[in-house]
């Protein structure tokens, strides 16, 4: 069996070493081949396929095991959707032939994992992997790379509670996080924070406010990790202030009325959350924007070596796929729930899994914002 791997959406720690043990297993076991497709999908849609193509080995899982992102580049592109699909899944089953492929292995998150069902629709063999440092697919209590950017983003936010005690000040941190909040959830709370934005739990301005104002005056600073995907009520009376034709802060207007751009699979592209509730709490505490401080780490958690926990995961990730295929298997993505690597069919990891599926009472008592009047 010769096996294509492809890679997309945001990059994250663990995807290589899921492609080494990959191949290690075909190799030794089933006697497969393998080549990897540069930029996924869009690579396996093109013209001039042939030069998207890596061929690995086992030599090469060697090599890339235990290193940061991956080998293979990555894109967006959406071959199903109603711009493209009147001509890609076409292309890239024809590209697939004239390859000699016979089944894919993709590696991806709720929008790779939805086009590897579409092309498992149109009869070719695929099996998934799930990676995101969102961990925000279903099916699976880990996706590849979470654990790496867990650890990461904790050291880095201790850093700045430090630095917030030291100079007395108010911290932001903001870490991606479209729809799920597990990166900010563990990480705020891995690092100690007093308050924890997550775009599943709507806040009040004016309580954020009003609670920031009580801790500071407690304690004399106050440490905040915020989700890239917090939601604004437009009602907030802070809100409707910010956007005001007469509105002071000409840049927060501009950040909370801008039209956002959206990528391929029709998501908005985020950003810019941790600087919204800086001048928002600069605002609403009368101080200057010196007093309170904001930093995103965003891309900085996704291009990280893997830790321990990663590395074993995306062997283990990548060992069962070979499997799979090798059964005749295709449809399915990999997961793990406890320690037991499972199967999960792909259309039912696809709905988003978030923090509503915590106790809110839990999610209060650890720092977690919300359902505050004012």
């Amino acid at each position: 069996m010769r096996i294509a791997f492809v890679t997309g959406g945001g990059d994250c720690a663990g995807i290589n070493s899921a492609i080494a043990r990959a191949i290690l297993q075909g190799e030794t076991k089933y006697k497969n081949t393998f080549i990897g497709v540069k930029k996924a999908f869009e690579g396996l849609a093109a013209d001039n396929v042939e030069e998207y193509v890596m061929e690995l080995n086992s030599s090469d899982a060697l090599r890339i095991f235990d290193t940061p992102s991956t080998i293979l580049g990555s894109s967006r592109f959406a071959p199903f959707s109603d711009k493209n699909k009147a001509w890609a899944p076409d292309k890239i089953l024809s590209n697939l032939k004239k390859l000699g492929i016979d089944a894919i292995i993709a590696t991806g998150g709720n929008d790779t994992v939805n086009t590897a069902l579409g092309v498992h629709n149109i009869n070719f063999p695929v099996i998934a992997i799930p990676k995101s440092i969102d961990n925000d697919i279903s099916g699976t209590d880990w996706m590849l790379g979470a654990h790496t950017a867990i650890d990461y983003a904790v050291k880095s936010f201790k850093s700045t509670s430090v630095s917030a005690e030291t100079h007395a000040r108010i911290s932001i941190n903001e870490v991606m996080g479209r729809k799920a909040g597990w990166l900010a959830f563990y990480a705020g709370t891995g690092s100690g924070a007093d308050i924890i934005l997550v775009p599943e739990k709507k806040f009040s301005l004016t309580g954020l406010v009003q609670k920031v104002k009580e801790l500071n005056d407690k304690k004399g600073y106050v440490n905040l990790v915020v989700s890239e995907g917090i939601n604004f009520n437009q009602n907030d009376p802070l809100f409707r202030e910010a956007v005001a034709e007469n509105a002071g802060d000409k840049i927060l207007k501009s950040m909370l009325t801008e039209q956002p751009e959206i990528d391929p699979h029709g998501n908005m592209k985020l950003g810019g959350a941790g600087i919204i509730i800086q001048r928002f709490l600069a605002q609403g505490l009368g101080v200057g924007l010196s007093r309170v401080r904001q930093s995103n780490t965003g891309f900085a958690l996704r291009g990280l070596p893997p830790n321990g926990f990663d590395i074993n995961l995306g062997q283990r990730f990548g060992r069962k796929a070979v499997n799979l295929l090798q059964e005749n298997k295709s449809g399915l993505m990999v997961g793990i729930r406890g320690m037991e690597i499972v199967t999960v069919p792909m259309k039912d990891a696809l709905p988003q899994y978030t923090l509503n599926a915590m106790n809110e009472d839990e999610l209060r008592d650890l720092g977690v914002f919300f359902n505050v009047s004012g």
